[in-house]
């Protein structure tokens, strides 16, 4: 019996050749195969006959092939097939240059669809029907039956040799089998709810479309609005909502095993410790960690923050939360630089009230290392700031309680599981720098209570934003003013070595020329590459004053924070993100004087490329960026490769989507509270609980341990 599970392997001509290139394509179960949409319609209805073909337009029609040869004409280079093809209405010459395999396909009586462009042939004074694609059928059926004509018809993508025609066939027989299926990943209750036609007439509707509304075209059936498509969009965000929702039961569940301990003072305490006063947001961000660490049940909560809005004071009062409750905390940056500041950050903050942090990289080697995970085993160290160090297996701790990672976006899921798996059910804070649009935020990390930080500190002054297509006097009369001034500089590349392959200004060679044009100021290189202790020594140089300039990759791009740099150069900014570029942005004018962003477009950079960029120069609202960085990219690239598992949606936009995506979550939250019982009661939602997984992980590759690592 046929069954969405079934593999592809099973359906009729798919053989085993058939099925490996299919499974290259991802498509190795029906549901896979069903959910492998057209990009395109045709419309083959009404199939006009030969003596009724008008010129200049573009049509279908059955013929038969009355003679089909070789032609060979010394002006072309490749040879021209010419067929003669008929019906009861006449004859029209067709031809295709360089395609001899249309011999083979198209023999002397064949019975086929064509289609393509009707034209008029000065040469032969009659018309022609210019490389038109075909598809052989059998006379028998006199188009009635078939797949491929008298109806509007699916136009897939064609790869690995699989044609538009192969996949219409099989995918026509294959839900032909499956008519009547009682399969349906929408509850009985919701589809009532949203007047949804069942699943197998949405994947019907997708695939073979009835008809053109009144006035409509066949773009109609691409758009959103089309009730199948509608439900499709819907069902996406249903699922994964579904997920999410099931994931946050599941923390709930659990039960706190680690109880805090919190009192009116504590915020008093903390307050009054700090060298300034809070902004209205972080107030209300420290007001939500308390409330997570006083439920019955551990925090899970992401933290947004645009740049320069004080996220680390928020990890601070849940840090301080912890260790005064007897637990030890645990707080993962990406990289050593960013490690380095935190441990700084903290030890300024905590020194008032007797909380010592202390700082476990690579580079923290020997005795001092083995001293380290001796006090974090013992609980001796209550505070662990550090890199992907922290993961290792050697490190225990006696008591983790609170586990913050920094940056969380840089890490793999497999890192960040291991780190919390070293507590037993730890609170999660988990904070990026890099603004999430909510779009984004609400599908992806639905699973989590969201926290926004959208308010900068007092005093902040705004970086003006510049894009600069000049070369040879910029950096005279633009950059060397401020030099002078004894302001410091930063110079972003984006490779560290020079790449034939790759039109872009390299960290090292740039670093050489710099140095030769500025040569009465000191100019520092700093890159992934050069070995930590190096780095911290040019990092203190720059910090002093005593480097005036400095060159380097994106390592600077977080927890970097000069007072004095109130330039920064980007050099060929169109090989980054928009919001990675605010990111950048963020590393200047943290002082008393403004900030000013260069942004350099190399000489390849397309039009569209710099007009993605002057986003920046509109903009200072990192969230505004990020939108606009999530429409130009998408969410798979927005989000990184290393975030394995997120899910790409087949016919869902997060933009365009974003009231029905949280319709969805209403529905979801009503759904849920309707209790377990309830919900597998309805009639036809004939899954259980393993079967939606199941449903669920074929659509979404790895989406359960993407949600499943926090």
């Amino acid at each position: 019996m046929l069954t969405p599970a079934t593999p592809v392997s099973s359906l009729p001509d798919v053989g085993p050749r058939r099925a490996e290139r299919l499974s290259k394509l991802g498509i190795r179960t029906v549901l896979d195969l069903l959910y492998t949409l057209p990009f395109r319609y045709e419309d083959r209805r009404g199939v006009p006959s030969i003596g009724n073909l008008r010129e200049g337009e573009q049509q279908g029609f059955l013929a038969t092939v009355s003679s089909i040869r070789k032609k060979e004409i010394r002006k072309l280079r490749a040879p021209v097939i010419e067929a003669i093809l008929s019906d009861d209405s006449g004859s029209i010459k067709a031809v295709w240059f360089g395609q001899e395999y249309i011999l083979k396909l198209l023999p002397e009586a064949a019975h086929a669809f064509f289609f393509g462009r009707i034209e008029y042939s000065e040469f032969d004074r009659s018309l022609v029907l210019k490389s038109p694609v075909f598809e052989k059928v059998d006379p028998g059926q006199k188009g009635r039956k078939s797949f491929h004509v008298n109806r509007i018809v699916p136009v897939y993508r064609e790869s690995l040799g699989l044609t538009s025609s192969f996949f219409r066939k099989l995918i026509g027989e294959t839900l032909l089998s499956l008519w009547g299926s009682p399969f349906d990943p929408l509850p009985e209750s919701i589809r009532k709810k949203h007047g949804f036609d069942s699943w197998i007439k949405m994947i019907v509707g997708l695939h073979f479309p009835a008809a053109i509304p009144s006035g409509g075209s066949l773009e109609f059936f691409l758009d959103p609005s089309y009730g199948p498509r509608k439900r499709l969009i819907y069902e996406e965000f249903f699922l994964l909502e579904f997920l999410m929702f099931q994931k946050r039961a599941d923390i709930s569940a659990q039960g706190r095993s680690n109880r805090y301990r919190i009192s009116a003072e504590d915020r008093t305490i903390f307050s009054a410790s700090l060298p300034f006063h809070l902004t209205n947001a972080q107030k209300k961000v420290m007001e939500e960690v308390s409330e997570d660490l006083g439920k019955d049940y551990p925090m899970n909560r992401l933290l947004l923050g645009d740049v320069g809005s004080g996220k680390t004071v928020i990890a601070a009062w849940a840090l301080y939360l912890a260790i005064k409750s007897g637990f030890q905390c645990a707080l993962m940056a990406p990289t050593e630089i960013l490690a380095k500041q935190h441990e700084k950050t903290l030890t300024r903050l905590f020194s008032s009230i007797g909380l010592t942090p202390f700082l476990l990289t690579n580079s923290v080697r020997g005795s001092d290392r083995k001293a380290i995970v001796s006090g974090v085993h013992s609980g001796e160290i209550s505070l662990i700031v550090g890199t992907q160090s922290l993961i290792q297996e050697s490190l225990n701790f006696s008591c983790l309680g609170l586990v913050v990672i920094d940056e969380q976006h840089r890490f793999g899921v497999d890192q960040r599981r291991t780190l919390m798996g070293k507590g037993a059910q730890p609170d999660t804070l988990l904070m990026t720098a890099t603004p999430i649009p909510r779009s984004l935020a609400l599908s992806y990390y639905g699973d989590m209570d969201l926290s926004v930080l959208d308010e900068k500190p007092p005093g902040r002054l705004p970086v003006k934003t510049i894009i600069s297509r000049s070369s040879g006097d910029f950096w005279d009369k633009t950059v060397r003013p401020f030099l002078e001034r004894g302001e410091q500089v930063f110079v972003v590349c984006p490779l560290i070595e020079e790449s034939e392959a790759v039109d872009a200004k390299a960290a090292s060679s740039h670093w050489e020329f710099l140095s030769s044009y500025f040569p009465s100021f000191e100019v520092g290189l700093l890159t992934g590459r050069i070995p930590f202790e190096s780095r911290e020594k040019v990092m203190a140089r720059f910090r002093s004053g005593e480097i005036l300039m400095l060159v380097s990759t994106t390592v600077i791009e977080v927890g970097v924070d000069i007072p004095n740099a109130t330039v920064m150069v980007v050099e060929s900014p169109e090989r980054f993100g928009l919001a990675q570029l605010h990111q950048l942005r963020g590393r200047v004018g943290r002082g008393a004087l403004p900030g000013f962003f260069y942004l350099l477009p190399g000489e390849a950079a397309s039009d569209e490329a710099i007009a993605r960029l002057h986003v920046l120069e509109e903009s200072d609202d990192g969230f505004f960026v990020a939108e606009e960085d999530l429409r130009s990219r998408g969410p798979g690239e927005f989000l990184g490769t290393r975030q394995s598992g997120a899910p790409a949606f087949i016919c869902a936009d997060l933009l365009r989507d974003f009231d029905m995506l949280k319709s969805v979550r209403v529905d979801v939250k009503d759904f849920f509270q309707e209790g377990e019982a309830q919900r597998m009661d309805h009639q036809k939602w004939v899954w259980d609980w393993t079967t939606v997984t199941d449903f669920i992980r074929s659509r979404y590759t790895g989406v359960e341990e993407w949600i499943g690592i926090r």
